[in-house]
């Protein structure tokens, strides 16, 4: 007879994408020949390699959704609003541009949201979002509600708290900017683990995201 699983041993993959990664958009500027948001890209790609080697994600599902589309339509809504009731995990890219995001701002609320629906069957164990410093920002720099939040993870290192993961990739560390990413899957799957973060209907954001595009919000 097999024995039960403990809470807090490793289990099969049911939630998919593992996580949701909300990030201020970086407008393109003709004057520059580097494409957008590349090293928020490079980071995505390092984060998802890590993720799929500490996992058992099903590759044709991306392990960390990152949306790049401009808002057209209610079937991207659509996606979104699955995207954000099936992921495990809330990873917010702390910077000057997601703070002053509505679009990042709503994709909170949603997270938020669920994890209160979470909390009213009563099984709710800890708060699933996992932080990332992007810019270098000084304490008084971050609003709440990230302010609220473990967001330098101190075991990360002195220079990651300092320069965040955008500084670590412009002065050249690639050491330190790997093992950071690595750390911070390492983490996203503890989180995982322990909150078993509950899906639930798309259906619960509707009014959030009717609130927002009805006011002609901004472009993603």
């Amino acid at each position: 007879m097999h024995e039960s699983r403990t809470r807090d041993e490793p289990r099969s993959s049911v939630q998919q994408p593992y996580g949701f990664l909300s990030y201020g958009r970086t407008p393109h500027v003709p004057e520059s020949d580097r494409p957008p948001d590349e090293r928020l890209l490079r980071f995505h790609a390092k984060l998802t390699g890590d993720l799929m080697e500490l996992t058992d994600l099903d590759a044709k599902i991306p392990a960390v959704y990152l949306d790049r589309r401009i808002p057209l339509g209610s079937a991207w809504q659509d996606e979104l609003k699955g995207r954000l009731a099936r992921c495990q995990v809330l990873v917010p890219v702390l910077s000057r541009r997601l703070f002053t995001s509505e679009w990042c701002a709503l994709e909170w609320e949603c997270f938020q949201r669920r994890q209160e629906l979470h909390r009213e069957r009563g099984t709710f164990t800890r708060n699933a979002i996992v932080p990332v410093l992007w810019n270098p920002l000084r304490p008084d720099e971050i609003p709440p509600p990230y302010s609220e939040l473990q967001y330098t993870h101190q075991d990360f290192g002195d220079e990651y708290a300092q320069a965040g993961l955008l500084g670590l990739q412009a002065h050249g560390r690639r050491g330190a900017f790997s093992k950071v990413v690595f750390q911070l899957a390492q983490k996203i799957v503890e989180v995982a683990v322990s909150a078993r973060l509950e899906p639930c209907d798309p259906g619960v954001f509707d009014d959030l995201f009717d609130s927002l595009t009805g006011s002609a919000g901004e472009e993603r």
